[in-house]
């Protein structure tokens, strides 16, 4: 309610001190209107400037959060393209390395992303996010079943088990990638302004 209001109070006495300045300057002598006009600009130029600086930060914000997303996303695939989730991976117990969430969370929760431009890419985060958070239950529950067994060829069964889930993580995880990727060749894809 208060960033409404101190919004509103601004923007009105900004549109007040335009409205006014123009007035001078149509009003005023042909001799005198330098000053009206300098003030009439000096407003504009106020006005475009708020526009302008919330457009630059949400761009920054945007591709602060997209940034961070790609590399989260290539540490992931090297953790899939680990030793331990290959198809000729040494059996026995092991415990595994975990996938990595936190830069989608946090564009989420920032708002970095625009829901009017990166509906796709949201909704393809948002099953994305899904899957790692399935990989890393499924991972946790393999290595408690793993290290409660007696039995090494259950171990074994739990290993393979885990791998063939794997080309699927893997697919999805190519998939937000090459859309990352078509965004950052796509310039108007890049850029979200909050005047759109």
């Amino acid at each position: 309610m208060t960033r409404i209001a101190i919004t509103v109070v601004t923007f009105g006495a900004l549109a007040v001190a335009l409205a006014l300045g123009v007035t001078w300057f149509v009003i005023s002598e042909p001799g005198q209107k330098f000053e009206p006009a300098v003030n009439t600009l000096a407003l504009l130029a106020g006005i475009t400037g708020i526009f302008a600086e919330r457009w630059a930060a949400q761009r920054e914000r945007r591709l602060q959060a997209i940034e961070s997303i790609e590399s989260e996303l290539a540490r992931n695939r090297e953790v899939l393209a680990g030793t331990e989730f290959s198809d000729d991976a040494p059996g026995g117990r092991k415990l595994y390395s975990r996938l990595l969430h936190s830069a989608v969370d946090s564009a989420f929760t920032s708002g970095a992303l625009s829901l009017r431009r990166d509906t796709e890419l949201i909704s393809l985060l948002h099953q994305w996010r899904g899957q790692v958070s399935s990989v890393n239950r499924r991972l946790e529950l393999t290595e408690m079943l793993m290290f409660t067994t007696a039995s090494a060829d259950e171990a074994d069964d739990f290993n393979k088990a885990l791998r063939t889930f794997m080309p699927t993580v893997r697919s999805h995880l190519a998939e937000v990638e090459s859309y990352l990727g078509a965004m950052r060749s796509e310039p108007s894809r890049r850029i979200t302004s909050p005047l759109r």
